[in-house]
């Protein structure tokens, strides 16, 4: 059953609406890959012979990029024509097995059936009880929904003055550090059946990348926030316990845990909608 619990305010539309600024998309790159080690998970949770993807919420392509070249096609979809107009000059954008679509995954025309639907930092954004009976709808029977989140600045001594510094210039007053599966498990819209935190990959920024890895995150876009010189400041003072190598690059990783499992429609009969039943893995 459902809840009627509320998506956390934080995660509301309007600062999803965010990652339509330009400033967003153009550092969006600084971002950590994804570790290769994602790629080959996610293909072994593919079934079919001629596999379709759905990336919801793609940005640059961060994961359709690399993943279509082990696929038969991936539809990537984002809101945000500023992202897509960036993705699209990225690495690999050109295979012809990508697509490219602009506008809400809630109700942009997609070319279902999907064995696969991912969601990379991204589902927290979404209309969940919308975005849910969407992706119910799209997947095969056998297909698995997966959300994807990328983790690092982990270690516990660098969290500490990082935190601060967030809860100081960060635009989004409503923010809190949530679990997106967990919250959306607690709702009853998402029933998890797997999940793997891949081993930790190398990331080498500079400064200057690091900070704008954080400008691209939606708490610290630069047209939201009050003072994001004074943030850099900050930023960069707390970095400099961050471990660097001799070229001057940090020595961070970068590390992926996936959830994989089923999105749960609602099957409640509704007024001119008759009532439909609740589909499973076969």
């Amino acid at each position: 059953m459902r809840s009627t619990t509320p998506k956390p305010e934080g995660w509301g539309s309007r600062y999803g609406a965010w990652f339509e600024e330009r400033s967003a998309a153009e550092r969006y790159h600084l971002r950590p890959p994804y570790p290769p080690e994602t790629f080959e998970l996610l293909a072994s949770l593919v079934a079919g012979p001629e596999p379709a993807v759905l990336d919801a919420g793609c940005g640059l392509g961060d994961i359709a990029r690399p993943f279509a070249p082990l696929v038969a096609r991936v539809d990537a979809v984002d809101r945000s024509a500023a992202m897509l107009d960036a993705a699209r000059r990225m690495p690999g954008a050109e295979a012809e097995n990508l697509r490219w679509l602009g506008g809400d995954v809630e109700d942009v025309s997609l070319a279902p059936p999907y064995a696969l639907v991912v969601c990379g930092d991204s589902v927290h954004w979404f209309d969940w009880e919308r975005v849910v009976d969407r992706f119910a709808e799209v997947l095969s029977p056998d297909g698995l929904l997966v959300l994807a989140q990328r983790e690092w600045l982990r270690d516990e001594r660098i969290l500490e003055r990082l935190r601060p510094i967030y809860s100081r210039h960060g635009a989004n007053p409503h923010f809190q550090p949530l679990d997106p599966v967990q919250e959306l498990e607690r709702r009853g819209l998402f029933g998890a059946i797997g999940r793997h935190v891949t081993a930790p990959h190398p990331w080498r920024p500079t400064l200057d990348e690091l900070i704008g890895c954080h400008h691209s995150m939606s708490g610290f876009i630069l047209e939201k926030m009050r003072d994001p010189e004074a943030f850099d400041r900050e930023l960069a003072d707390a970095a400099r316990d961050l471990p660097v190598g001799e070229d001057g690059r940090y020595l961070l990783s970068v590390s992926a845990e996936l959830t994989w499992g089923r999105p749960v429609p609602d099957v409640r009969p509704r007024p001119g909608r008759p009532r439909r039943p609740p589909r499973t893995p076969g």
